[in-house]
């Protein structure tokens, strides 16, 4: 079925492209789009309403829209010495897939968010595990795909990027650890890979984090909680633009068994102002810290045997350190009929020191521990162009980009005694540059009730390496390394058809997309003068999607296939190549609002991955994922609360069916529950929140590979099952002040 899927919609949709529906506004969201054109519906030869829709979530209390850039004229004026007054809707872009969704504050909220793997599960069909302690980048499945610490999903906020290239630890390694949740105003998500803006591991997505406060003045949060559990935010927006704040975290806990304490702080702030004549600046900046524990993992026949209990660390000395710098500047420049442009520029200093020991005594009775540093410079520039061109007497909207990013990198790799966390070995120690410089470019032409888009993609990547280990000899060693550089071009191709079946902005649409997505590859792994190897996917999508004022539903059939895949075993460091593979499945989305100030999302996602040349599943992806988040926020009318106040309640629910492991394995069901209950009077609030509220005994991750943690007994290479635990239950109680 998925190579059904994947040839039939190729050949069909190749040329044809899908244009998003009237505009859908969103109040209160701060959007990396701006504002948006309010153009004119060619169903019905009129601009569309304003009021927001289910579809494209809003914040639950109305703020004033961001105020970025300068109100967008609707159409071009006639002439220039008469130009005509624009009708300005404000709000992220209408969805133009079907799986597209912007998740807005008010479903953010339904749930407990202590942090930033929290707000990555309210995406639909994204299971994201946070196994090796809190300062760690989490483990993240989507669409079939295990996309280890990033490698297939694209991280991206306020415009800043988050995966980073030929990490040492993982491909596409993305620590979203900095962020503060209290910041995130929406989440943009785009499942596949069918847009020409996304870039560099988008492959079963990409995930848009926009940032903002909801309130403007001081607000204060004090949290305290079992195991340690301490965390301060303070949050300062100034006025009414809500993407104008500054914010800071700082929060620490001995965690909820051995080797798994943590501290952290970070600093978020961003600013926007009009300069005059049209011209619109950003500037966003950021400062990140932690230093953490890391429990490693528990034999399963050792806990039945009773050697270990649920909660244990199989070795000390496991954890590590992260920081992170990073700054962004944009401007929009003034607007030229109905065209606007924006150019940004970012760089971000970053610096992991990483120990872990997945297999204890196996390789060397000295330990098999192996610490990792990565210290990185990123540079790079955007600039995006969007305007509306008649072609054949058509409204054509065209949208064009180019870029350039180049990282720095130098990382190394040494295992250390597990007596005494000395160095004995030498296994890596690289440095190189990594350039990737791009341009796409996506038109989308409306037809009556059909709608067409077309697009591509350039991507050229140049890679510098300097190996001092390379070809080294104990015997005698008298270089000084390896130096070899690479180059390579991806070409991608996006499409996409858009059916309304009514007149109306309510009415169903169908869709079918089409998209090249790709990876890029690890720098330490090209040879001199080769052709750097993207990993190159093809995906495509059928589905529909309803968006009302209410209820928004979509549902979606989808497939991708991958020419020459890899396996990337991280808990003992060795990628398996497996050939081509392929992967399809289904998900199915539902946003309600159906009474005032009651919000409910929810997805579920079955998803089947395999290898063809073997017919064998892949190991650890998630085939059945379910979601719902649910939550009230109003005033309960009980006299002897008060007029003024508010009354939150909400709840998560997680479902993870069993996922393949090695050697015909199955993982455990996972079934989670998170709930919170606030109250809050004029400036004071009061909040509790319980994650795994039934205390379920659950395993955040597990493996099957071969072990020894005790050195005096025999070396074995029989696989065995591992795991790292999940939190028990955790309860936490906040004071939050507003001023």
């Amino acid at each position: 079925m998925p190579v059904l899927l994947a040839t039939a919609l190729s050949s069909c949709v190749l040329v044809l492209a899908a244009a998003p529906s009237p505009q859908e506004g969103t109040e209160g969201v701060p959007v990396r789009s701006e504002h948006v054109e309010a153009e004119a519906d060619p169903r019905t030869n009129r601009a569309e309403s304003t009021a927001p829709r289910v579809g494209q979530d809003q914040a639950p209390a109305p703020e004033p829209a961001n105020t970025n850039t300068p109100p967008p004229p609707t159409e071009p004026a006639p002439a220039e010495d008469a130009p005509e007054k624009a009708t300005v809707v404000r709000g992220a872009r209408p969805a133009q897939t079907a799986s597209e969704v912007t998740l807005g504050r008010d479903i953010l909220d339904a749930a407990p968010r202590r942090n930033a793997v929290d707000l990555l599960r309210a995406v639909p069909g994204l299971v994201a595990s946070q196994h090796s302690g809190e300062g760690k980048a989490q483990q993240l499945f989507l669409r079939g795909f295990d996309a280890l610490h990033g490698q297939d999903v694209e991280l991206d906020v306020g415009g800043l990027p988050v995966n980073e290239v030929s990490h040492i630890h993982a491909l596409g390694y993305a620590d979203i650890n900095f962020v503060i949740p209290e910041v995130v105003q929406s989440l943009e998500v785009t499942e596949g890979s069918y847009r020409a803006s996304q870039g560099d591991f988008a492959v079963a997505g990409t995930v848009r984090m926009e940032l903002g406060v909801a309130e403007p003045g001081v607000h204060l949060l004090g949290t305290v909680g079992q195991y340690g559990q301490r965390r301060l935010v303070a949050t300062v927006r100034p006025g009414e633009d809500a993407g104008t704040f500054a914010a800071v975290e700082l929060g620490e806990g001995r965690g909820f068994g051995a080797q798994r304490g943590y501290g952290r702080a970070s600093l978020l702030a961003q600013a926007t102002t009009s300069l005059g004549n049209g011209v619109t600046v950003r500037a966003l900046g950021g400062s990140y810290v932690t230093r953490f524990d890391s429990p490693g993992v528990v034999r399963e026949d050792d806990l039945l045997a009773g050697r270990e209990d649920f909660f244990s660390a199989a070795l000390g000395r496991q954890g590590g350190s992260v920081s992170r710098h990073q700054l962004l500047l944009g401007v929009e420049l003034p607007r030229t009929g109905n065209g606007r442009t924006k150019l940004e520029v970012f760089g971000v200093l970053s610096d992991l020191r990483l120990r872990n020991n997945f297999t204890g005594f196996r390789v060397d009775v000295r330990g098999d521990g192996l610490e990792q540093t990565n210290n990185g410079t990123t540079l790079g520039a955007r600039a995006e162009h969007r305007r509306s061109v008649n072609i054949l007497g058509r409204p054509v909207a065209l949208e064009l980009g180019l870029g350039a990013r180049s990282d720095s990198v130098e990382q190394t790799q040494r295992r250390y005694r597990e007596s005494d966390g000395t160095f004995f070995s030498d296994e890596i120690d690289a440095k190189f540059t990594q350039t990737d410089v791009w341009g796409w470019a996506e038109a989308r032409l409306p037809l009556g009730r059909w709608s067409f888009r077309l697009g591509g993609r350039a991507d050229a990547l140049g890679v510098e390496v300097f190996d001092a280990l390379a070809f080294r000899d104990p015997r005698h060693y008298d270089g000084q390394g390896y130096a070899r550089s690479a180059f390579g071009v991806h070409l991608g191709t996006k499409a996409g058809l858009e059916y309304a079946m009514g007149d109306t902005a309510d009415a169903w649409r169908l869709f079918a997309s089409y998209g090249d997505g790709f990876r890029s590859p690890q720098a330490r792994g090209l040879s001199e003068g080769e052709r750097a190897p993207f990993v190159s996917i093809r995906s495509a999508e059928v589905g529909s999607r309803k968006d009302g004022e209410r209820w928004a539903l979509q549902l979606s059939l989808f497939g991708s296939q991958v020419d020459n895949d890899f396996f990337f075993d991280h808990t003992v460091g060795t990628t398996v190549y497996t050939g081509e593979t392929l992967r399809s499945g289904v998900s199915a989305a539902l946003q309600a609002r159906p009474l005032p100030g009651l919000v409910a999302s929810v997805s579920a996602t079955l998803a089947h991955a395999y290898v063809r040349s073997s017919d064998t599943l892949l190991p650890y992806f998630a085939p059945f994922v379910a979601r719902a988040d649910v939550g009230w926020d109003g005033q309960p009318g009980w006299s002897w609360l008060g007029a003024s106040t508010t009354l939150s309640l909400g709840t998560g629910l997680t479902f993870i069916g069993p996922r393949p492991l090695p050697f015909d394995e199955r993982s455990a069901t996972v079934f989670l529950a998170d709930a919170h209950v606030a109250v809050r009077r004029g400036e004071l609030g009061l909040r509790l929140e319980v994650s795994n509220l039934l205390d379920a005994r659950w395993r955040d991750g597990e493996f099957v590979y071969s072990s020894r943690f005790d050195p005096s007994a025999p070396a074995s290479l029989v696989p065995a099952r591992h795991f790292t635990a999940g939190s028990p239950r955790m309860a936490s109680l906040s004071l939050e002040v507003h001023l």
